[in-house]
């Protein structure tokens, strides 16, 4: 918008001169309006981030002061110089001990084996040995008509006495056989028991599989944003190149507005390029961690510490940088 204004500015004095025709001033009234309404895009677009950022970390946005406040980052993204690769086979086996997702399926697949043998013992003859040993002992008044018995003690005392001593014991030993005959409900249920069990292998297997098409993806993905990082890189300098040679040859009347502009905007564009692309990257690099189950351990999150209530580290967020402030430009001696 700045070097739009400037350029109509240059060529309404030029115009006055009579160096150049009304059409360049038009020209350049026109791109002033085109980049007016780039910038009030932009701004709203800018407006609408800060509000998705504030309605994440506050519980309500009725106060107007709140509502109107601007987000200034702190941080910004880092990308370091060379991208750290991770062999595949590596990769693959932190998803398969950190997915929980897996770590499901397997349970699920003990409890199935379990329940299959279950089922299966059911079909099986079953044999009990009983034991038990006792004593026993009486006490009291003996009845008068029993004239052949013995007299026995009376009063507790000797009851308990006699049961101590084991005057009287009693025992037994047995063997309980028992022979499933066509027990349909027990062969149902171990059949049910079995294609249960395969299907929980069956699920473990295609789970194991998927994720592993994840993990490979996710790779993948991150070596081509870390390319287009690159590529973008190199397209905002030669950019920014083109703009400053425009600059330079329309102080020594080689060039025109309209290069001038063209240039601006090119950069303009390669630099909104070169923040999408790093931003791809940065999002490739979560999905890799989400893909192999590690982003708890990445960020140093533990979630022990939010069952306890207290926060003993602070996470930590790989590719995360403070944001450093920009000296603003001066302009320079051509545009004076």
């Amino acid at each position: 918008m700045e070097v739009a204004k400037k350029t109509l500015s240059d060529n309404q004095e030029q115009l006055k001169l009579g160096s150049i025709a009304p059409m360049d001033v038009m020209k350049a009234e026109s791109d002033e309006s085109t980049r007016e309404q780039d910038l009030l895009l932009s701004q709203n677009g800018l407006q609408l981030q800060e509000l998705l950022v504030k309605n994440a970390i506050t519980r309500d946005l009725s106060d107007p002061v709140l509502a109107s406040a601007t987000v200034i980052p702190t941080d910004t993204m880092s990308i370091p110089d060379q991208e750290p690769v991770t062999p595949l086979p590596d990769l693959i086996a932190d998803a398969n001990a950190h997915r929980p997702e897996l770590a499901e399926a397997r349970m699920d697949l003990n409890n199935r084996d379990i329940t299959r043998k279950g089922a299966a013992n059911a079909l099986k003859p079953q044999v009990d040995l009983v034991a038990w040993y006792g004593a026993s002992s009486l006490a009291g008044e003996t009845n008068p008509k029993n004239t052949g018995a013995p007299v026995p003690r009376s009063g507790y005392a000797n009851a308990f006495s006699d049961l101590f001593k084991n005057n009287a014991p009693d025992y037994a030993v047995g063997l309980n056989i028992s022979l499933p005959l066509r027990n349909r409900a027990a062969q149902a249920d171990q059949i049910r028991s079995q294609l249960e069990y395969r299907q929980a292998q069956l699920h473990l297997q295609q789970l194991q599989n998927q994720i592993g098409i994840e993990v490979r993806n996710a790779q993948f993905a991150l070596l081509q944003n870390r390319a287009l990082v690159e590529s973008a890189r190199k397209a905002r300098d030669l950019a920014q190149q083109t703009f400053d040679i425009e600059q330079k040859k329309k102080a020594l009347g080689a060039s025109t507005s309209t290069l001038v502009l063209q240039a601006d905007r090119d950069l303009a564009q390669a630099e909104s390029n070169f923040v999408a692309a790093r931003s791809t990257y940065e999002k490739s690099r979560v999905e890799l961690d989400r893909a192999t189950g590690v982003t708890l351990a990445q960020t140093g999150i533990v979630v022990e510490d939010a069952v306890q209530g207290e926060v003993k580290q602070l996470p930590h967020f790989v590719g995360v940088a403070p944001r450093v402030e920009s000296a603003p430009e001066q302009p320079s001696p051509e545009n004076n």
